[in-house]
This record gives C-alpha cells, structure tokens and sequence, in this order.
C-alpha cells in the first residue's frame, strides 16, 4: 500500500519595495512512498511593524536584519499618512473605440 506524506516549508524569502516587505513562501509538499506528486504554494508577508515572534528562527534573524530602526520609522511614517492616497497620481483613462466602429461603416454580415 503507498504510503502519502504532506509537509510544509518555507522554501522561499523575498524582501521587497522601499520598506523591506519580507515575502515568505510556503511550499504544501505531497509525496508517495518518498517521491513527490503535488507541490502548491501560498505567500505570506512580514511588514516592518510585524510581531514576529511566531516565526521560525529564521525568519526572525531576516526581519532582524533588514527591518532597521530607520526602515520602521520610516514605514510607521508611511502608514500614518492618508492609507487610501495612491504611491504614485493615477492618470484618468481614456476610452478606446473598438476599431470597427472607429471606420464609421458598421456591416449587419
């Protein structure tokens, strides 16, 4: 009878964006008898004000490392802006006719 095992880790870290977001990815990994059949994934992200102390060890050494003093202050900063303004001015878009009605001669064929 095959044998099915499930595990979880986290095989991947990215440190993103001007805060020093941390991504942590989680790998579900399914095996048969020792080899593997599924692997699916789901992200979850660390922001410098974060309470990490659920975390693995490894995970805290990262935020220990990149969450800084500065990067905190700066973030909490951020933050306590108007959450709802955009990073960057959105420009109104503009509405594009489809281009068989941009000829004028529209066909009943």
């Amino acid at each position: 009878m095959a044998t099915l095992t499930e595990r979880t880790i986290i095989d991947k870290y990215e440190v993103v964006g001007d805060f020093k977001h941390i991504q942590c990815r989680h790998a579900t990994v399914i095996e048969r008898d020792g080899v593997e059949i599924s692997r699916s994934f789901h992200r979850h992200v660390i922001s410098p004000s974060d309470d990490v102390t659920g975390e693995p060890q490894e995970v805290q050494a990262l935020v220990a490392l990149m969450h800084t003093p500065e990067v905190i202050a700066a973030y909490e900063a951020h933050v306590s802006e108007d959450p709802m303004k955009p990073v960057k001015p959105m420009k109104p878009i503009k509405p594009v006719k489809p281009t068989w009605l941009r000829s004028g001669r529209v066909s009943n064929v």
